[in-house]
């Protein structure tokens, strides 16, 4: 029985060496192998500050003197991208107005032509969404 159990460790042992071995360089071989490219990742935050839109607020009427086609305002810091909504209420995403950017320097003026007229007893509520960096995206975008 000795002898049996002696001539299977031989053929055992070296064959699990082996087996071991190949595992070994294979997952060597496979790891060797990915690469990552060197990047960069960051966490951080900052404070959102709100604009003011100044009391110099005129409106532009149409010709037939009931619609409102226009709205100009002052902002208290300059805006790249300001959108406006003349609604009754709560502005739905296809009154926005985009107004491009405000200008430059102070009084940091916006100009804005409304898509369509606005009747007037419609226009009881103006909202104005802007930014300093970037574009404003309101819900019809």
């Amino acid at each position: 029985m000795r002898r049996t159990v002696s001539r299977e460790w031989r053929v055992a042992a070296p064959l699990t060496i082996a087996i071991a071995s190949v595992l070994g360089i294979s997952a060597f071989v496979f790891t060797a192998g990915n690469t990552v490219t060197s990047h960069s990742a960051r966490a951080g935050t900052a404070t959102v500050s709100g604009y003011e839109v100044r009391s110099s607020i005129n409106y532009t009427f149409g010709g037939d003197g009931e619609t409102l086609t226009g709205v100009q305002f002052e902002l208290n810091k300059a805006a790249t991208d300001v959108h406006v909504a003349l609604t009754a209420g709560t502005p739905a995403p296809a009154d926005w107005t985009d107004c491009g950017a405000s200008h430059p320097g102070a009084p940091f003026g916006v100009t804005c032509t409304f898509g369509a007229p606005v009747p007037d007893g419609q226009g009881l509520k103006l909202s104005v969404a802007a930014v300093g960096g970037g574009t404003v995206r309101t819900g019809s975008q």
